[in-house]
């Protein structure tokens, strides 16, 4: 038991370093999912530390009482880390799983170079070995960085359950199949002699598992920003639509206009006959006919800001037609710090998703109101409607009612507060959903982007 006290201690050394060194890594860009604070969090990190270094010593150390079942040991591991994980940060299972799979074949595969180097050196000493897997460690360190600390941060900033983890936890749960029934095998537990080509194959499957998994993150990276895309153009062809819209309204009281003027001498001499014969009754009479059948069809502006009042005009239009009740309070002015094309895609998510639930609610009433004001390059919304009790939501991540998965809109919309250090609030009750918002007009990469859009938008109106 003595002989084994110093072995012991360096790999529960071993352990602790590695683990640091990992919590930094995974939990740095988990940190806006934290459920608690940081001490509560860093707590659980420290218990699943605790957990490592026992199941290490116990289950993965030579010669110690449960040596036997590594196997069982590996798997106790896998269902820990996941618990802590769920326990400290939201998310679903299979994202965690996911995370947690990814960083104990990052783990392993330093331990095995570790592992091959020492035993084509012909040393036969655990504490070198655990030396050495440091320095692997630190020599890993800019890998780890991209991986974990850029790729799957900008994964985690979407902030959005992805269907795709449902499947994609499976390719580090084979890779760590493949790691175990190979290199375990044939580097761990059967070993005479290594030499460069097997210290060469170790690091080649230590990178090739890297590159197994950024090119995993890169993809979802790539979906999230396809759908995003999507969406966008969707919304563009949308206001299109909307503007072509206005503008056949546009033409028909032109027309109407130019009807009036061809009427107008016939108008004049029918009003002045009136008055001639002091018939004051007859010539109101005529007057508000001519007045209610001209201007009836003319819909005020809801707000300065073109693009915006189009998507309003036209939700509005559509709610009061499905005989919702709408009261809308919208002080946009034309020019704002906010990008036209946000603007749009925030309150037209908004208001068309309030639209659809009215649309879907059996009972009554229906209604719909919107408040928003741009002032001091701040915006202030807050827009609620009447629902059905219907809401699939987990964790702050709301389902879409209409098909599997996430819902697109309240993300898209969230998304883009956030470019613009903004906050959204959601809010809602048996009968009632709201959504707040505050923004402001500093962008934290985009900020020229979305002034050139505005730029563009403002020349595309002038013309």
């Amino acid at each position: 038991m003595d002989r084994m006290n110093p072995e012991t201690i360096s790999i529960v050394l071993r352990v602790i370093v590695c683990c640091t060194v990992f919590a930094f890594f995974v939990f740095v860009p988990l940190k806006s999912r934290f459920r608690h604070n940081n001490m509560k969090t860093g707590i659980l990190v420290l218990l699943l530390v605790i957990i490592t270094i026992l199941i290490t010593v116990f289950f993965l150390t030579p010669g110690m009482c449960f040596t036997k079942y590594n196997l069982l040991g590996c798997l106790l591991w896998i269902l820990s880390a996941v618990l802590v994980f769920h326990l400290a940060i939201k998310g679903s299972w299979f994202e965690l799983l996911f995370i947690v799979l990814v960083v104990l074949n990052l783990y392993v595969n330093i331990l095995a170079i570790a592992k091959v180097i020492v035993s084509a050196a012909g040393v036969n000493s655990s504490a070198v070995e655990n030396m050495i897997s440091i320095v692997v460690l630190l020599l890993h360190i800019p890998l780890l960085w991209l991986l974990l600390f850029k790729m799957y941060r900008r994964v985690v900033e979407f902030n959005i359950a992805f269907y795709f983890w449902k499947f994609i936890w499976i390719i580090p749960a084979l890779a760590y199949t493949i790691f175990y029934v190979k290199i375990v095998n044939d580097y761990w537990k059967n070993i005479d002699y290594t030499g460069t080509g097997d210290i060469l194959f170790s690091v080649l499957w230590s990178f090739a598992t890297y590159i197994f998994f950024l090119v995993t993150l890169q993809m979802l990276i790539q979906a999230y920003n396809g759908i995003m895309a999507r969406e966008q153009a969707k919304m563009k062809a949308a206001q299109l639509q909307m503007e072509q819209e206005q503008y056949e309204k546009l033409l028909e009281q032109m027309e109407s206009m130019a009807r009036i003027r061809h009427d107008l001498k016939y108008h004049l001499l029918s009003m002045n006959g009136l008055a001639e014969r002091n018939d004051m009754e007859g010539l109101q009479s005529y007057l508000h006919e001519l007045a209610q059948g001209n201007l009836a069809n003319e819909e005020p502006a809801i707000c300065e800001n073109h693009s915006l009042d189009v998507v309003l005009r036209h939700y509005a239009a559509k709610a009061r037609k499905s005989g919702v009740s709408v009261k809308i309070q919208a002080d946009i002015p034309r020019k704002v710090s906010i990008a036209d094309i946000d603007l749009c895609i925030i309150f037209g998510n908004l208001v068309k998703n309030a639209v659809e639930a009215c649309m879907d609610q059996e009972s009554e009433p229906k209604s719909i109101e919107l408040k928003a004001e741009a002032k001091n390059e701040q915006l202030v919304a807050m827009i609620q409607n009447t629902y059905d009790n219907r809401i699939k939501e987990h964790e702050g991540i709301y389902e879409s009612t209409k098909h599997e998965g996430v819902g697109i809109g309240l993300s898209s919309v969230k998304r883009i507060v956030e470019k613009y250090e903004g906050l959204m609030k959601v809010d809602y009750s048996k009968t009632m959903f709201c959504v707040y918002i505050y923004m402001t007009g500093a962008v934290k990469e985009e900020k020229r982007e979305g002034e050139a859009s505005n730029t563009k938008c403002e020349k595309h109106r002038e013309s």
